[in-house]
């Protein structure tokens, strides 16, 4: 199966985004706060099976460890899953795989609980990942999926205006500098201009809406929490990374308060119906 524009930017990327990790950066700062979201909402548990879909670099299987599971990974780039044995400290037994969300190499009903973080708004067709992330998963299972936020201003604005600014105006910059250009989530391989970068968007969602079709998969939403509070428009976040990223935390409480949906991105917990 041919890598998708993101598979392949990924497995370019992967030493870079899997240091994200511990960076003093917004970025940084999202993807620790993200995963602190996710691991509150994780049933605690012993001799359970989970399974991370799209797991990137499986930088939280140490603590899902701590949580008593059994942490099995999938992801479709390579050097990601490469970046967790380079990491790892030997805590624990991760089952990594190259795989597909939309066609899970595992039985039915096979795991206790499923996360699922930062892939569906990469994946062309929500249908056949959705079907396949509630088929893998036990009835009474758990799977926890996170969505970018439509509504939020930071998300909307990165995604739709400074992310394709940026996608235009680098070729130009690194061809004036003689370099050459870093790997971008953005294929510029296929089409020209716009076109281009309209394929690459990812795919924003509304939390109402996402829940509806969730439910439609066979399960029933039992929790939704909204995360990374950024208020400082790109690349404003990163002019003022320590002012943006205090901002952020500062703002963190309003995860459960009616400006939730200021969050750049919301977490649903699901339980799959018998």
């Amino acid at each position: 199966m041919a890598k998708t524009s993101s598979a392949l930017y990924f497995d370019q990327a992967a030493a870079q985004y899997t240091a994200q990790y511990q960076a003093p950066t917004p970025a940084g700062y999202a993807l620790r706060e993200r995963q602190q979201r996710v691991l509150e909402l994780v049933d605690r548990s012993e001799g359970k099976k989970i399974l991370d879909a799209g797991c990137g670099p499986a930088y939280i299987a140490p603590e899902l460890f701590k949580l008593g599971y059994d942490y099995w990974g999938i992801d479709a780039a390579p050097k990601m899953l490469e970046q967790y044995y380079k990491q790892s400290n030997g805590t624990g037994r991760a089952y990594l795989s190259v795989g597909d969300v939309t066609c899970i190499a595992l039985p039915n009903n096979f795991f206790d609980a499923l996360i699922c973080i930062g892939v569906l708004d990469r994946v062309k067709d929500h249908d056949p990942a959705l079907a396949e992330l509630v088929r893998v998963v036990k009835p009474n299972g758990t799977i926890i999926i996170w969505f970018p936020n439509l509504i939020s201003p930071y998300a909307f604005w990165k995604n739709f205006i400074f992310y394709p600014g940026v996608a235009l105006i680098r070729p130009f910059y690194f061809r004036l500098l003689g370099k050459p250009e870093p790997p971008s989530i953005y294929n510029r391989a296929n089409g020209s201009g716009w076109g281009r970068m309209f394929a690459s968007f990812a795919k924003l969602r509304i939390e109402r809406s996402t829940a509806k079709i969730m439910a439609g998969y066979g399960v029933a939403v039992t929790e939704v929490v909204y995360t990374n509070f950024n208020l400082f428009l790109s690349p404003l976040d990163e002019w003022f990374p320590k002012l943006a990223m205090k901002t952020t935390e500062r703002l963190a409480k309003l995860r459960f308060g009616k400006l939730r949906w200021l969050g750049a991105g919301f977490i649903i917990k699901a339980k799959k119906r018998p």
